[in-house]
């Protein structure tokens, strides 16, 4: 053996110890931290275990999965046949959704050059837009103990949850990727007695969202649902009189968000049987998708009342708080709408001129995407 050889597997057993000494203490510092986080978890009586389902008494009244309160703009009208996302000749080079099972799987996509500019400038303008209304700043992590998924509303045990959750057996119990960046923001107050002069205290974060999500339906495919994403989330915590103005201050931000970009949306206000474990109240937000033929939800805002804030100890001198959350920018299905609104006969894409000056780079769709091709391959296998 020559002794480039030699050293090159003298490296890889060294790299392989290191990797392995990592690995066991990570895997004890997750096990510190879960024992940790269970301990300081608010003790939840029986009463709340099993509490029956809160509902705004609105809700009790509607027919069918929602009622449309408004209409925003009108259907845009083109001079050609206006064509999906995935279609668009300039803009399809940038987006990869297919050919990935070998690389990641199946509903998962890359955004290329122009695509993945224009999700930075969503983020950076919806940031800017968040941040001068008052919100703070977090950054969260995206692995959570399931005891705090669960206490904020969703499920991490079933065959139909949509949380993916760690092998018990190398990671011990139990730990998920987070869904949305809002169970973070609600278990970073848990436990905390909030000042009233700080009230309501708004909080917003961008974040990898992760959804174990299952669909058969054709217009759902490409990016509409997807395993994971980016999304900029609002989440607030207010005295219980003022979570219902809450929820629909941060609706009418929703709004003010989308209004440069001349769109047409409705907003809905959602039936009884669509509204998740922790919401009083929710309103969605359907962008019309020319290419589609079809409305697709683009932002959700939830009134969750004290369900998650009992459940997590949030309080302010005694008074359990309520929160509230919403979507600020989803960035695939707002891709979507963008594309398909503002896309030109030669297959390309205008921008709204509000993100024009968040794009790093003018004159996006000049030229084809030089990345290299994704073709199905044999999947590697990685060794140390």
């Amino acid at each position: 053996m020559s002794r480039l050889s030699q050293k090159m597997c003298s490296k890889k057993v060294d790299l392989n110890k290191q990797f392995m000494k990592y690995y066991s203490s990570w895997q004890n510092n997750l096990s510190t931290m879960l024992k940790t986080f269970k301990k300081t978890m608010p003790s939840v009586e029986d009463k709340f275990k099993d509490v029956s389902k809160k509902t705004h008494p609105r809700v009790e009244h509607i027919q069918g999965d929602f009622e449309i309160i408004k209409s925003i703009g009108q259907k845009p009208v083109f001079e050609f046949k206006p064509l999906p996302l995935s279609m668009l000749n300039k803009v399809k080079y940038c987006l990869k959704t297919e050919n990935l099972t070998n690389y990641c799987g199946d509903r998962s996509y890359y955004f290329i050059g122009p695509l993945a500019k224009i999700e930075h400038a969503l983020v950076q303008y919806t940031l800017v837009k968040l941040i001068k209304k008052g919100f703070k700043l977090v950054s969260v992590p995206d692995i959570l103990p399931d005891e705090l998924i669960e206490r904020c509303g969703m499920d991490t045990a079933g065959e139909r949850n949509q949380v993916y959750s760690f092998d018990n057996n190398l990671y011990g119990k139990k730990w998920c990727l987070s869904g949305t960046s809002e169970m973070a923001l609600a278990g970073s107050l848990m436990n905390k007695n909030l000042s009233k002069d700080k009230l309501p205290l708004k909080l917003c974060s961008v974040s990898r969202c992760y959804r174990a999500e299952v669909s058969s339906i054709a217009g759902e495919k490409g990016i509409f649902r997807v395993h994971q994403f980016t999304k900029v989330e609002m989440f607030g915590a207010c005295l219980p009189e003022e979570s219902e103005n809450m929820a629909l201050y941060f609706r009418n931000i929703q709004e003010d968000l989308l209004q440069p970009f001349n769109l047409h949306y409705r907003i809905l206000d959602m039936a009884k049987h669509e509204l998740g474990t922790q919401a009083y109240r929710k309103y969605d937000i359907e962008a019309w998708m020319p290419g589609c033929n079809k409305y697709g939800e683009i932002s959700s805002c939830s009134d969750c009342t004290n369900y998650q804030s009992e459940r997590l100890g949030i309080h302010s001198d005694g008074i359990i708080l309520h929160t509230v959350n919403g979507t600020a920018c989803a960035v695939p299905r707002l891709i979507i709408a963008l594309a398909e609104t503002h896309q030109t006969v030669d297959g390309s894409l205008i921008l709204p001129e509000k993100l024009n000056d968040y794009v790093i780079e003018q004159n996006l769709f000049k030229s084809g995407s030089t990345f290299p091709k994704f073709t199905p391959a044999q999947a590697h296998r990685y060794k140390m």
